[in-house]
């Protein structure tokens, strides 16, 4: 029987040598929109805005996914303030808030998992479910096949 590890930490508001991690191509794009399109098709359930995906954001959820892909970071928020600051100049936000999870299910589950592992945390629903109009996310696969998700959401500042 295959053992499986699902790690997923707080929700966030405001030894030896490290893994190497496999480059994403289009296995990992693939499963990033998935995860968006999951993440939306929850919130048209309850009658909530979709969230509009942004390529920055996700530039910067994915290069924490890396990080913690490649053992640089421990699986977790560390950081956070950095993200939200490198979003920030280019995204004026009056609230941003990130979603992590870690799972080694194989493709055509890890993304379901992750999600309603989510979705069962109130932390984490509250972000899914939040004021938010935009969101990132960022997939990374260790050396050993694990999976690191971040998933950022932005709620743009409205003009004046």
């Amino acid at each position: 029987m295959r053992s499986t590890v699902l790690v997923l930490l707080l929700a966030c508001a405001s030894a030896g040598p490290a893994p190497t991690v496999r480059t994403p191509g289009d296995q990992v794009g693939a499963l990033e929109y998935d995860v968006a399109r999951l993440v939306n098709e929850h919130r048209a359930a309850r009658r909530l805005r979709a969230l509009t995906l942004d390529t920055v954001v996700a530039s910067v959820a994915r290069a924490h996914s890396v990080a913690m892909a490649r053992g640089r970071v421990p699986l977790g928020h560390h950081g956070f303030d950095e993200r939200a600051t490198r979003v920030e100049r280019f995204l004026t936000f009056t609230a941003i808030a990130e979603n992590v999870a870690l799972n080694d299910y194989p493709p055509p589950r890890t993304v379901r998992v992750a999600v309603d592992g989510w979705l069962r945390s109130s932390h984490h629903r509250e972000n899914i479910e939040g004021e938010f109009d935009i969101t990132g996310v960022g997939i990374a696969r260790s050396r050993d096949g694990a999976y690191y998700y971040t998933q950022i959401f932005v709620a743009k500042a409205r003009g004046p």
